[in-house]
């Protein structure tokens, strides 16, 4: 899984959960999974739990939108 794809994804869709990013990037859920919790390890995305919903949303962190700014301005 990308993760800077997840990022990006993130940095557009605040508060979305692991099966819409997975849907919205056409990948596993279980791959799409990991890849946030490493995110989150990381420090560059952020989850809370909807215990209504029984999911976890998740959204980028400022740390995570440098990231992402960071590695956009390199690829130019």
């Amino acid at each position: 899984m990308d993760k800077v794809a997840l990022l990006r994804y993130l940095a557009q869709v605040p508060d979305a959960p692991a099966s819409e990013v997975a849907d919205a990037l056409a990948a596993s859920l279980p791959a799409t999974g990991m890849g946030l919790l490493r995110l989150c390890r990381s420090g560059l995305v952020s989850r809370a739990f909807d215990v209504t919903q029984g999911v976890y949303y998740y959204s980028i962190t400022p740390k995570g939108r440098a990231r992402v700014q960071y590695l956009s301005s390199r690829a130019g």
